[in-house]
């Protein structure tokens, strides 16, 4: 089949190509005889066979500076590579460990911070319950006063009957009285030392015996802990004596305490 020696184009016998028509004497190339019979084109028709024109390639070669790969017959083209997702990985590995220190560099600085504000918080509830306690007491002392009960004296009342000092009324009249003012007083354990129909000073914990309650104590500490109970040279608590709850002691340590501290000064 004869072809056009400027384009490549594939002509009919006879016919002459529209580049060239406008050419004196333009010749029309005659098939070479290399070129592949049966009226069948390389590479499915989409390009011309590269046969030499005068040793030379085409004029309008698809790839000028390459030479064009010509599959043989029944040969399937390479396929193309496939793309690596390679980038991704250099992308996302570096930024999940910057983001790993980030949050273990916030854990670090955060985590101290917030055990430190929930130990203040517990403490600073348990006070609260001890204030709560003072208070209640007080009012229910009034209350036995005025039902002309004998309050005076120096005592200490507790919510184990064993540990009561020379309470000179009803106990459990003085319990009633309080559980009025404070309505969670039997969810814990407490004694309160009192003297001449006043308290002085409580005490409120979860247990007698577990150190690693909270205890609550009125007056408060000064250095968001426990205050001990002590008598000053004038014969009255509110002491300075205070420890942090890291100290490890337990309500009835608190109390043995007290208790000499109580004796010392009846």
């Amino acid at each position: 089949m004869p072809y056009c020696i400027n384009c490549g184009r594939f002509l009919q016998e006879g016919e002459v190509c529209n580049c060239t028509a406008n050419a004196q004497g333009a010749p029309v190339q005659q098939p070479n005889s290399a070129a592949p019979q049966g009226g069948q084109p390389y590479n499915g028709g989409m390009q011309p066979p590269p046969y030499p024109y005068n040793g030379q390639p085409y004029p309008n070669q698809p790839y000028p500076n390459q030479p064009y790969p010509v599959p043989t017959f029944n040969q399937q083209l390479a396929q193309p590579p496939k793309k690596s997702n390679a980038w991704i990985l250099a992308i996302v590995i570096p930024l999940g460990i910057a983001a790993l220190l980030i949050i273990a560099i916030l854990a670090a600085i955060l985590v101290p911070s917030m055990l430190g504000y929930t130990k203040k918080s517990k403490q600073s509830s348990m006070n609260s319950n001890a204030s709560t306690l003072f208070k209640a007491g007080n009012t229910a002392l009034i209350e036995l006063d005025e039902e002309k009960k004998d309050i005076k004296g120096y005592y200490i009342i507790s919510s184990d009957n064993s540990r009561n000092q020379a309470v000179p009324f009803d106990v459990e009249k003085f319990r009633e009285k309080t559980a009025n003012y404070f309505n969670k007083i039997g969810e814990y354990e407490y004694f309160m030392v009192c003297r001449d129909g006043a308290v002085e000073y409580t005490a409120i914990a979860k247990s007698w015996g577990d150190k690693s309650d909270y205890i609550g104590t009125y007056p408060p500490s000064n250095i968001d802990g426990i205050r001990l109970y002590r008598v000053d040279s004038s014969g009255y608590t509110h002491g300075s004596s205070s420890f942090s709850k890291d100290t490890k002691m337990s309500l009835s340590d608190l109390y043995k305490d007290a208790s000499k501290e109580y004796a010392s000064a009846k």
